[in-house]
């Protein structure tokens, strides 16, 4: 049981590794696809949807998506700081 234990650890602690690493590899290279990232980083592209779909869900990634040459296209781009920021509990008097 104590290896099971041992290899969930180190499986969960790759797994926020990657997640962190491609957010910081996506904020110093915004506006990049899907495709486009697993090419750079030498990832497969289920592995970056995978961890995209993560960061998404915590709000550390927005994208934006356009149609060319009728085929879907969405970008990633890193959250700025400001956005992070809740302006209206500063704003309260």
């Amino acid at each position: 049981m104590a290896v099971l234990e041992s290899a969930n650890k180190i499986r969960k602690k790759k797994a926020l590794e990657n997640k962190w690493f491609l957010y910081g590899f996506i904020d110093k290279n915004p506006g990049l696809t899907i495709y486009e990232l697993s090419k750079k980083i030498k990832w497969s592209p289920g592995k970056i949807s995978y961890y995209i779909k993560k960061l998404v869900k915590d709000g550390l990634l927005k994208n934006s998506t356009e149609i060319v040459n009728g085929r879907t296209n969405k970008k990633y781009y890193g959250k700025s700081m400001k956005e992070f920021i809740n302006w209206n509990e500063w704003n309260k008097d």
